[in-house]
């Protein structure tokens, strides 16, 4: 296993989709050690993509909300007035 191929579980996804097209580029045209280095690794990236898509919740357990706050009246009056400096 490569050392990038290690690292691969870890990558975020945008990170992960590069990777791919960077590989999948790669793998048309490059030297030959790019060529074959990219033409492994591209199956262990689908893999970790479609392991995290059969990860991901679905449906309305997918989405949490924070509670909705109750709005409070605001407080009116001489209750938060400050004393007058002149009186």
């Amino acid at each position: 296993m490569t050392p990038l191929a290690a690292m691969i579980p870890t990558m975020t996804d945008p990170d992960l989709k590069a990777l791919r097209l960077n590989a999948v580029r790669l793998s048309a045209g490059g030297s030959p050690v790019q060529m074959a280095t990219a033409a492994d690794i591209v199956p262990l990236i689908d893999a970790e993509i479609a392991r995290r898509v059969l990860e991901k919740p679905t449906g309305a357990a997918a989405k949490k909300r924070a509670p909705v706050k109750k709005k409070e009246a605001p407080v009116t009056g001489h209750q938060t007035a400050l004393p007058d400096k002149a009186a």
